[in-house]
C-alpha cells in the first residue's frame, strides 16, 4: 500500500449539469505548489482497488481528507471525491487546478507512511 498526496486537480465539465465538474486528472507529490507526477481518473481508481490511499491536506489548517470513490449516477461511472468534514481547504474540488503546475512525468511516486506515521488514526475509507 502506497500513500499520495492530491496537490492539484483537473476538472472536466460533467456533461448533465452546466456548474458541475468531474476531476479526470490529478497532480501528487509533497510540495502543495508543485506536482511530482500526474495521474489520470482511472489510474486513481485502480490505485484505490489495489489498497493506495489517496489523500489532500489543507495549507492553512493541516487537516488531511483521504479521497474516495463515488458513483455518478447520470454519468454511470466512478469519479473520485475528499471525504466529507468541515473543513473546506482540504476539499478536493477547492485545491489548486493542475495547469502549469506539474511535471510532465505520468504514474505513481508513492509517499508511504505518510498516514501511518502522522495520522494513525486514519483508516482507508470506500
Amino acid at each position: 500500500m502506497a500513500t499520495y498526496r492530491i496537490v492539484c486537480t483537473v476538472e472536466s465539465p460533467s456533461g448533465h449539469s452546466n456548474q458541475q465538474t468531474h476531476i479526470v486528472a490529478v497532480g501528487v507529490g509533497d510540495d502543495p505548489s508543485e506536482a511530482q507526477r500526474n495521474w489520470t481518473l482511472d489510474e486513481v481508481l485502480r490505485g484505490i482497488d489495489r489498497g493506495d490511499l489517496f489523500y489532500t491536506k489543507g495549507v492553512n489548517t493541516g487537516k488531511v481528507a483521504l479521497v474516495e470513490k463515488y458513483s455518478c449516477a447520470p454519468c454511470r461511472r466512478l469519479h473520485i471525491r475528499s471525504a466529507a468534514d468541515k473543513v473546506t481547504d482540504n476539499d478536493l474540488n477547492r485545491i489548486p487546478h493542475c495547469s502549469g503546475r506539474s511535471q510532465s512525468t505520468q504514474g505513481p511516486v508513492a509517499n508511504d507512511g505518510f498516514i501511518a506515521t502522522e495520522h494513525p488514526a486514519l483508516v482507508r475509507m470506500g
